[in-house]
């Protein structure tokens, strides 16, 4: 039978001629972790730019909207005789204002526009033709694409033959 022998040294120079000598990383080691660590922040930056773009989109609808409300509110305030004068009416930008006359900064870049239609239109549960006049208002950004469109029939007054 053999026995086995374990050689123990306690020479520290046979002990390191037997481990590997590789301390750190290594040049290949170090450009991957870079790789990873670039391909992560391009990936985080993205993400916080297509939020950041989505936010501004939102704020831009909300303005339009609020803008669009504020003139349909004025146009009601006007006579039934007068609704058609609106028709064609158009803002360039920077002039859209609040109701208490302010630009707001982020009015800045809105326009409005105004359509006035004569419509008739059929209520089919009770079987009657209403006239009356269609308003649509476009609220548009500089470059003419349209943000919003807010739409309100308004029936003939009673007593008017128009």
């Amino acid at each position: 039978m053999r026995e086995s022998t374990s050689v123990t040294s306690s020479d520290p120079a046979s002990v390191r001629g037997r481990l590997s000598p590789r301390r750190g990383f290594s040049l290949l080691e170090a450009v991957i972790a870079m790789v990873i660590l670039a391909m992560t922040f391009t990936t985080i930056a993205s993400a916080i730019g297509a939020g950041s773009g989505s936010a501004r989109e939102t704020r831009n609808q909300v303005m339009a909207t609020l803008a669009a409300e504020e003139l349909l509110a004025e146009l009601l305030c006007e006579g039934w005789d007068r609704l058609p004068e609106w028709n064609g009416y158009r803002e360039t930008a920077g002039e859209s204002r609040a109701p208490d006359g302010r630009i707001e900064k982020d009015r800045a870049e809105l326009l409005r526009v105004v359509e006035v239609l004569d419509e008739t239109r059929h209520l089919e549960p009770i079987g009657i033709d209403i006239a009356g006049r269609l308003v649509r208002i476009h609220v548009e950004d500089r470059t003419s694409r349209t943000i919003i469109t807010l739409e309100r029939f308004i029936p003939t007054p009673l007593g008017d033959d128009a």
